[in-house]
Order: structure tokens, then sequence, then C-alpha cells
């Protein structure tokens, strides 16, 4: 999934330089995840997460994104005996954000989906071993600001909301969440 993302921002990034008139973003955030399943969140609580994104400028207040969410992976043990067990998700998404483009100070809004991989592993030497592997479509919501450094260079902090649902072991859970993100990026 990494290499998948890399090899999607890679081109995008050296090629910005060279349309000149064309605005494009790039930047990491990182933070906080939480799982709004409350027998998950008390099992693995909440958890570290670091998003690399580039956005396009497709008009003076509207931009589009490709982001990518990694990082978290938790482990817990689990059950009448206390298995090991291991939980980890990660995702793309592509979103659409609108947001002031004039001041220091620039507020934003975005809604998009993306496409979430999950994994729980529960390792058990009296039952058969469990391993759980699926994908599935989100939608995210978010707000936040971007303070502007100098001409390109910005922090950002936003707040997200992901809906993701999984089916183990057929009991249907939320592995979505709110997202409490600092970061940084520059302007191209």
């Amino acid at each position: 999934m990494k290499k998948f993302v890399l090899s999607l921002i890679t081109p995008l990034v050296i090629s910005a330089s060279a349309w000149g008139a064309v605005r494009w973003e790039v930047g990491l955030g990182a933070g906080l995840r939480t799982i709004k399943d409350e027998t998950l969140r008390s099992t693995y609580g909440q958890g570290f997460v670091y998003t690399p994104y580039v956005n396009y400028r497709v008009s003076r207040t509207l931009w589009v994104g490709l982001e990518y969410e990694g990082g978290f992976v938790k482990k817990a043990r689990i059950g009448i005996f206390q298995e090991e067990s291991r939980l980890a998700v990660e995702g793309v998404q592509a979103y659409v954000l609108y947001g002031k483009e004039k001041g220091a100070i620039r507020p934003f809004v975005k809604v998009g989906a993306g496409s979430f991989h999950f994994e729980m592993d529960i390792d058990s030497p009296y039952v058969q071993a469990y391993n759980f592997a699926s994908s599935d479509i989100s939608i995210l919501f978010g707000a936040g600001l971007k303070v502007m450094l100098s001409r390109k260079l910005f922090l950002s902090g936003e707040l997200k909301y992901t809906a993701l649902w999984a089916d183990p072991f057929d009991d249907l859970v939320d592995l979505g969440g709110l997202r409490l993100l600092l970061g940084v990026g520059i302007q191209i």
C-alpha cells in the first residue's frame, strides 16, 4: 500500500514544478486516531497515525486531494486465556477540499471517500489461529486551519471523522473514528 501511494505522489511532485502555473500542495500530517466501537476502543485504545498527502488546486477556493493514512497498529491481550492479538488499519482517501486562499490563517473543510484495509490477528494455542483481513470503502468529513509561515510553507491542524465498518467473525464493528492531526506542508 505504501509503495502504491508513493508511486502516485512522486510523479505529481516532480512534474508540478515544470507546470509553473499549476498549484500543488504536498504535506505530512500526524496525530491521534480513535476507534468508535466501544469494545475495540477499550481493548486497543487510541493510536498514532501519519498522513502524507498531495492536493491539486482546481479553482481559487477548491482543491482535490489524495491522502494515505497509516501507522495504526495496536496489540493487546484478549479473551479468557489472554491471547496475543493485533489490529492494523491503513487506507487511501480521495477528497474535495474547500478553503479560503487569502491571509495567514486559512480555514478549510473537506469531504471524500477512501479505501481502507484492516487486519485482526489472534494468536491462540487453544484454538486454531484467527486471522481476519478485509477492505472496505469509507467516507470522511474534516475541517481545519492552515497557518502560512511564508508564501509557500504552512502548518496545519485538522479534525477529521472517517466512517469504516468491518465484519470480523460475523460481528459488525465500527472501526471509524476521529483523527486529530497536526502537520506541515509546502505549496509548489
